[in-house]
């Protein structure tokens, strides 16, 4: 599997986790709905530039979420992933497509700690 189908196999992960967050916690829905269309959108963008995409699951283990902690951390997961994928890219691509790849880094580095994550020194690499 390539770094992009990487990234885009987490974005399907991404949008099915935020639907699961925002239908399950009413007190996270507002964050948990602007989180799954902003996935939903980088999904979407992503869709054309992989050649060989893997369809989304039906569902992604834990099915189920305890409580609005768990959720948090979950949401911190799935970002924390995408941060690290998205660093793969960065580390095998050039120009342009490098550029997007830091710009996509940033962006769910600071997704991962509006859902409560700490600040990391080298996001997506641990």
């Amino acid at each position: 599997m390539s770094d992009l189908e990487q990234v885009l196999a987490l974005e399907h992960e991404a949008v099915w986790t935020y639907g699961l967050i925002g239908g399950a916690f009413e007190g996270l829905r507002e964050q948990a709905e602007a989180s799954f269309a902003a996935h939903r959108a980088e999904r979407d963008r992503l869709l054309p530039r992989v050649r060989e995409a893997l369809p989304p699951q039906v569902a992604y283990a834990p099915a189920t979420i305890a409580d609005e902690a768990s959720a948090r951390l979950r949401a911190q997961d799935v970002e924390s992933r995408l941060a690290a994928a998205w660093s793969a890219v960065v580390g095998t691509t050039t120009g342009d497509d490098r550029s997007d790849a830091v710009d996509q880094l940033v962006v769910t580095e600071t997704a991962r700690l509006a859902w409560g994550g700490t600040p990391v020194a080298f996001p997506g690499l641990d």
